[in-house]
């Protein structure tokens, strides 16, 4: 099967400024690297071409090709997106990281966690609480799974699953702490308790506030003495 493709150039230039200039006519800034290049290689791509290639590759597709249209010998590399930057203020995509694999060689890489059904715990009125949405994997490019499943439906309230408790796909060994909680079943909080919280929290606001306003007061009587003095 054909790997999907995607055209870049090599950047004449680098710098934030030149980034940003480029960004104006409609091109993404990039970069590839990888173990077996020398020195990282600055790349802009017009971003229809990638908001196309992202519309056309299947699910779990990792692995692309891009092809260095400005670049005479060795214009086509095995690939796949490390990362990706988005602006929050202007939106859209910012930056790509382009990792260059060889075939044969494992790599690490992130990949999402996916709660599949629902919890015992849930159906009693518990809470879920999923506090690792990505690990690290290490595996061959061909490889890398779209996500590993987490299945959650024995989970009781006070049940956890840890990194440990994961069923991997072959091939696929974790590098992310095993003993790390990535799921949990929280008892559900009454009203009474969360009532009991809110004032909790009230009264130590309060007492703040009387701290603040009570510093407040001595420095003033600190400076009005040293008036006084001078």
């Amino acid at each position: 099967m054909e790997r999907p493709t995607l055209k870049v150039k090599i950047r004449a230039k680098t710098g934030k400024s030149y980034a940003n200039k480029i960004r104006k006519k409609g091109l993404i800034p990039a970069v590839l690297y990888g173990p077996h290049l020398k020195e990282s290689i600055p790349l802009e791509i017009d971003k229809f071409d990638v908001h196309s290639l992202m519309s056309t590759i299947s699910e779990g597709e990792r692995i692309i090709t891009l092809e260095i249209v400005n670049q005479d010998k060795d214009n086509k590399r095995e690939v796949i997106l490390k990362d990706v930057q988005h602006s929050w203020i202007k939106g859209g995509l910012q930056h790509l990281d382009f990792y260059e694999i060889t075939r044969g060689e494992k790599i690490s890489t992130e990949v999402p966690l996916r709660l599949v059904g629902e919890a015992l715990g849930v159906k009693k009125g518990g809470v879920i609480e999923q506090l690792v949405r990505e690990i690290e994997i290490e595996c061959l490019p061909e490889n890398i799974p779209p996500h590993i499943d987490v299945d959650i439906k024995e989970l009781d309230i006070g049940d956890s699953l840890r990194i440990k408790d994961l069923k991997l796909p072959s091939g696929v060994r974790t590098l992310t702490n095993s003993e790390e909680i990535v799921v949990s079943v929280l008892s559900p909080i009454s009203e009474e308790e969360l009532e009991k919280l809110e004032e909790e929290k009230g009264v130590v606001a309060e007492e703040v506030e009387v701290v603040k306003k009570e510093r407040k007061e001595e420095k003033e009587e600190e400076e009005e003495t040293k008036k006084k003095e001078e």
